[in-house]
């Protein structure tokens, strides 16, 4: 069985290392294309995991951690720089 994992990170260079490190372990990667579409390309992969940015052009991270729980439970894993309590807080 092959693992898919659905990244949501705006930085280019972030998400194509992430995604060749990831493949190299032979997991199925899928980098999202569309910062307005998550939800829908999310339920178009049905990923096994999700690897979240905070900080998203258009919705933030929490939008649409919010959005994948109203439709799945399958686990979310924010991955940030984001340093603040507040963040720290909101990811818990």
């Amino acid at each position: 069985m092959t693992y898919r994992i659905f990244l949501v990170e705006d930085d280019r260079s972030i998400a194509e290392g992430l995604q060749h490190q990831l493949e190299q372990w032979n997991f199925e990667v899928r980098v999202v294309q569309n910062f307005r579409g998550v939800l829908g390309e999310f339920t178009a992969f049905d990923p096994h995991l999700v690897l979240m940015d905070i900080m998203l052009p258009c919705y933030d991270g929490y939008h649409w951690c919010r959005e994948i729980r109203r439709v799945s439970e399958v686990p979310i894993i924010f991955l940030s720089s984001a340093s603040d309590n507040m963040n720290l807080i909101m990811a818990m």
